[in-house]
């Protein structure tokens, strides 16, 4: 069947108009894709006095168990106790915007708000610019009940262990406390023992956490392996290593005036 050279230039106009629709797989955004979706659930999140209780649950690793991502929101609405949801990295499996809106599409239906990380999966082919364009930055901080977050990029393989992930020097400049600020815990997805890690930054890191006074945790996932506590040298913060979404996992951080605890939990 011929088509008509009239609707042959009119599809050449769609398709090269600023507002195209993608076919391919790798396609970066549509016209429904949502955006700085971290700024809009950071500003979701109530206010609280410096050295409230609090719980937060982190689950990293959601990757394509769409099923198991459904299951943890339904545990967690069925609670009562949980402040916000740490999404720590790997959202997605193959970096794929459809996968990225899938995830989304299920953690939108929390009742509590959520904030994303980004893991090393989340950067294979065009999920970097996705990231970045859905949630925002990837190296940011938000503050709540008297406590700084320090989100940021530890996926050194995936920049090649270029010396410059994670970012040692915007680390430093946000670690400091600031006024109604007593506590700062970090979040990031690969833990600096892993060897997605750059070996040659690990101990700067990890150093330079225990020496930031107000300094609670450094909470990781990446390795879909039950729930890890270890200490630089055996002394300083804890760093937490958590378990994974697609092992029906997930780690409850429970906070109360600068006391920090981890509870794992199966579903």
């Amino acid at each position: 069947m011929k088509i008509p050279l009239l609707l042959c230039s009119f599809i050449a106009i769609l398709a090269s108009g600023c507002g195209s629709i993608e076919y391919s797989p790798n396609q970066e955004f549509s016209d429904n894709t949502p955006q700085q979706v971290n700024n809009q659930q950071i500003s979701l999140l109530p206010t609280k006095a410096p050295g409230s209780h609090i719980k937060i649950a982190v689950s990293g690793d959601t990757q394509r168990e769409y099923k198991e991502s459904q299951l943890f929101v339904d545990n967690i609405n069925a609670r009562n106790d949980i402040d916000f949801v740490i999404l720590n990295g790997d959202i997605s499996d193959f970096g794929l915007l459809a996968e990225f809106e899938a995830v989304y599409k299920i953690y939108s239906g929390l009742k509590v708000p959520f904030i994303s990380i980004i893991g090393n999966h989340d950067q294979t082919a065009n999920g970097y610019d996705i990231f970045k364009r859905m949630y925002g930055d990837v190296d940011f901080t938000f503050k709540y009940a008297g406590i700084k977050f320090v989100c940021h990029d530890s996926n050194s393989r995936e920049h090649n262990f270029n010396g410059e992930i994670p970012n040692i020097s915007w680390l430093k400049s946000n670690l400091g406390l600031e006024n109604g600020i007593n506590h700062i815990i970090a979040f990031s997805h690969v833990p600096p023992t892993d060897a997605d890690f750059d070996q040659n930054l690990s101990a700067v890191y990890e150093s330079l956490f225990n020496s930031t006074r107000g300094m609670l945790a450094s909470i990781h996932s990446h390795q879909h392996s039950p729930d890890v506590i270890y200490r630089q040298n055996g002394t300083g913060i804890p760093f937490i290593i958590t378990n994974a979404i697609v092992n029906r996992a997930f780690t409850i951080i429970d906070i109360t005036d600068g006391e920090l605890s981890a509870q794992a939990v199966t579903f």
